[in-house]
């Protein structure tokens, strides 16, 4: 228990300490009175001792973090290997029960699906009574007695014992390595909240580290460094008295040959993954007679035309799919966006030449395992390839800029006489700009979640933008980007006909790619 009174669990899947409930009134007005921190920001409506601070921005979460480090340093409660600070994002997922936090390693495709579906309650919607603050009335069938917060510890806790993984306020998360950021992360929802896909375990709020709002709170976790070192010496030493004992057993066994003890040996040190992905052995080749190809990393590719030997994957390339790429080649994704729910979202953050490197490393995996021929390749569509797959053939003009805007009614979507917008499942777009409509998401969506279109594929003219082969004309470093975005809502961008471009080596938070299979010369 802290100074202040408050009492912290430990959480399986971390080595710290949460407090139990999140930071109340009645220790945020002590940290105000003893620092002096500068503070006037005021609520519309009335907090007792036990409710929970709101309005504190990042900055002010981390001010009283460090302020209670060093009150209790002082006071020898605690010694200099132990600190109160914010939780990162990967202890927030242990919290709240997900795989990816508990687990670390060995993590299933069942459990990354029920990473991206999961509520802190469970998988129910809506909530069951009694389980979180949320927007009262906003929620069909949810009353949780409190228009605003309610005191902590007023819900029923986590199998831990921590209040309020869901609703109440939201909570600041930072990352254990500090930069300088002009935003941070918020996990849990709050009381104003209601749209479900905003309140599911993994989803993560990216907001200015200076916001203050009356929605925003935080609690803090108690690490001690020296329990964290023991804990992961324990940790380390059962896993290779694993790892030992296991080797022992294959090794006594005749039926095991040196392939399969290395293999474990892999499996067990975490290098081994069971990611999910079909076996190559039971897929068939790609050919060129009108099937649909699925490749090794499960992506499906249908032709552009009749028995074309152009293939183009039904759906943008995922998070999953660039995350095996990551991993397999070394290589960083530093503009991932926060706010990417889970591995079948699609990949965003992405350049034009990270994309083209993924295409070219797909070739290469797909040839070593015969799936494709060695003149095949897989790589970004044309300009007028994307055109054809979003259903708009024999455009006028030489290039993309003249062929920019050159059709001013096709949508990639359906589209009624007289209206322009997207019917219900037909896109993922900014639909709070565009009267009329509405989707479930606030970021981007599943790709494979909108309906598809007469060619089958997804997402055409939403969810996020994605990358063309072509350079932009009379701008050598520039490439095409075609398709709208979870942030479009402009009818004339929106068009099939509209053209983006921007230097290759460039990312943004809604553009991503989908991969072209060329089965070349046969």
């Amino acid at each position: 228990m802290s100074s202040l009174g408050t009492r912290f669990a430990s959480v399986l899947g971390t080595t710290v300490q949460f407090a139990i409930w999140e930071t109340r009134v009645s220790e945020w007005n002590e940290f105000l009175r003893q620092r002096k921190h500068p503070w006037s920001y005021k609520t519309h409506f009335e907090q007792t001792p036990e409710h929970p601070v709101v309005g504190a921005n990042l900055q002010d979460a981390v001010a009283f973090c460090n302020w209670l480090t060093e009150t209790e340093r002082e006071k020898k409660l605690i010694d200099g290997s132990q600190v109160y600070r914010l939780p990162t994002p990967d202890e927030w997922d242990a919290a709240v029960g997900l795989a990816r936090g508990r687990k670390k390693a060995g993590i299933t495709a069942e459990d990354r699906l029920r990473d991206d579906r999961i509520y802190p309650w469970g998988e129910s919607w809506p909530p069951p009574p009694k389980t979180a603050n949320l927007a009262e009335g906003e929620i069909p069938g949810h009353n949780d007695g409190y228009p605003h917060t309610a005191p902590v510890g007023s819900f029923e806790p986590s199998t831990e014992g921590l209040f309020d993984l869901a609703g109440n306020v939201w909570e600041w998360t930072q990352p254990v390595e500090i930069r300088a950021t002009p935003t941070g992360v918020l996990r849990g929802g709050s009381w104003a909240y209601f749209r479900a896909e905003c309140l599911t375990s993994g989803y993560q709020y990216v907001a200015p580290a200076d916001l203050r709002a009356p929605t925003i709170g935080f609690r803090v976790v108690f690490d001690d460094k020296r329990r964290t070192a023991s804990l992961l010496a324990a940790i380390n030493n059962d896993k290779k008295r694993d790892i030992e004992a296991q080797m022992k057993s294959f090794e006594e066994s005749r039926k095991v040959d040196a392939s399969a003890i290395e293999e474990l040996r892999k499996k067990m040190q975490g290098s081994g993954k069971d990611d999910g992905l079909p076996d190559p052995a039971n897929l068939k080749p790609a050919v060129a007679d009108g099937s649909t190809f699925l490749n090794a990393l499960g992506m499906r590719f249908v032709p552009l035309a009749e028995k074309s030997r152009m293939l183009i994957c039904v759906t943008e390339t995922s998070v999953r799919d660039y995350e095996t790429w990551t991993r397999e080649t070394g290589r960083g994704w530093p503009q991932k966006p926060s706010f990417l729910l889970g591995g079948n979202h699609p990949a965003a953050g992405v350049s034009w030449e990270d994309a083209s490197a993924f295409c070219a490393w797909l070739t290469e995996r797909d040839r070593a395992t015969k799936l494709i021929s060695p003149t095949a390749s897989y790589r970004l569509p044309s300009d007028v390839e994307w055109s054809l797959a979003a259903g708009l053939a024999d455009e006028a003009g030489v290039d993309p800029a003249a062929r920019h805007l050159s059709d001013k009614a096709h949508y990639p979507w359906k589209t009624k006489p007289d209206d322009w917008k997207p019917g219900t499942l037909a896109a993922n777009l900014d639909a709070t700009k565009i009267p009329g409509t509405a989707d479930s998401y606030s970021y981007t969506a599943p790709v494979d979640s909108a309906l598809p279109n007469d060619l089958g594929l997804h997402e055409m003219g939403g969810n996020v933008a994605e990358w063309c082969a072509d350079t932009w004309p009379a701008a050598p470093e520039e490439r095409v980007i075609r398709g709208g975005s979870w942030l479009g809502s402009d009818k004339d961008t929106l068009l099939t006909s509209a053209r983006a471009h921007t230097l290759k080596n460039a990312t943004r938070s809604d553009l991503g790619f989908r991969c072209l299979l060329d089965l070349g010369t046969p």
